[in-house]
């Protein structure tokens, strides 16, 4: 899991301002628009955690169980891991330039994606939590269409390639490619889940299983739509280089980086021995020694 999040981390970081270098490009330093941003970003997160505590609340009273009252260490771990993604994010968006805040300078506009990283990632596991535990919901997007199911060590590969495709052409021509450059984290990290004989949020498509990506994704919705909603309402600004549709799509993908993280961080809660990259196969053609007689 550590090595995992560890290559997620380091791709991230490295590989823009390598595009960039390898282009001949010039990082352009982004620019801060007019308005407040500090106060609306913690009643914000305010906002979201009163939110976050309801769903838990009332998921709990129905079920018995829930992440606050039952797994304190691993919403613990992902409100650390929220904030190191939204930190990643707020990095990526300095060369796609897909948001603007009145930060003044790149640490400010850092520590402003961390602080909403840290609620928003547990808050979107919670609220995925309480969806799934309506009547009927799970049950409505199981026995659906399945997609064909493509060998594991082939479909890693080839999200590899496209999680790399967006990461580095994604940065040159980020005009064109800014769909694949904000799929990249979720497609490099699906990859290496893969890779480490994990399972990932698309596991259950092959089985006509909707349930993970369509919870995931509306818990993404759900939950930003709320902590921008609280931000914009308490005067804070920003400026969104996105249509509405767009802007859902961001979230939609959002939603399913976080479970996807949540799921990668839950195997230190599961009991399971470390796995290597895809084991050796056996060699085709087996060798009998006979006895002598």
């Amino acid at each position: 899991m550590k090595t995992r999040l560890a290559a997620l981390i380091l791709a991230l970081l490295s590989l823009p301002p390598l595009a960039l270098s390898l282009s001949g490009r010039e990082w352009d330093v982004p620019v801060a628009i007019a308005g407040p941003f500090l106060l609306p970003a913690i009643f914000s997160t305010l906002a979201l955690l009163a939110f976050a505590t309801l769903l838990d609340t009332l998921t709990f009273h129905r079920t018995g169980h829930s992440l606050l009252h039952s797994q304190r260490s691993y919403l613990l771990w992902n409100c650390v891991a929220g904030a190191v993604a939204g930190t990643l994010l707020a990095y990526l968006n300095l060369f796609a330039g897909t948001w603007f805040t009145p930060a003044g300078s790149v640490t400010q506009a850092l520590l402003f994606a961390a602080l909403c990283g840290t609620v928003l990632l547990p808050a979107i596991l919670i609220t995925r939590l309480w969806l799934a535990g309506l009547p009927g919901v799970v049950r409505l997007s199981t026995r659906r269409f399945a997609l064909p199911a493509i060998p594991p060590e082939m479909t890693a590969k080839l999200l590899l390639l496209a999680a790399l495709t967006g990461l580095i052409a994604g940065t040159i021509w980020i005009d064109r490619l800014s769909w694949l450059f904000w799929l990249a984290p979720l497609l490099l990290l699906a990859a290496l889940q893969l890779l480490w004989h994990e399972s990932t949020v698309f596991s259950g498509l092959a089985q006509g299983d909707w349930s993970r990506v369509l919870l995931g994704t509306i818990s993404g919705i759900v939950a930003g739509s709320i902590a921008l909603a609280a931000y914009r309402l308490s005067g804070g600004a920003i400026y969104l280089a996105a249509s509405t549709w767009q802007l859902v799509a961001g979230l939609s993908v959002f939603g399913l980086l976080c479970l996807q993280i949540g799921d990668a961080l839950a195997e230190g809660w599961r009991g399971k021995n470390r796995s290597d990259i895809f084991k050796k196969k056996p060699f085709p053609i087996p060798v009998v020694s006979k006895k002598d007689q």
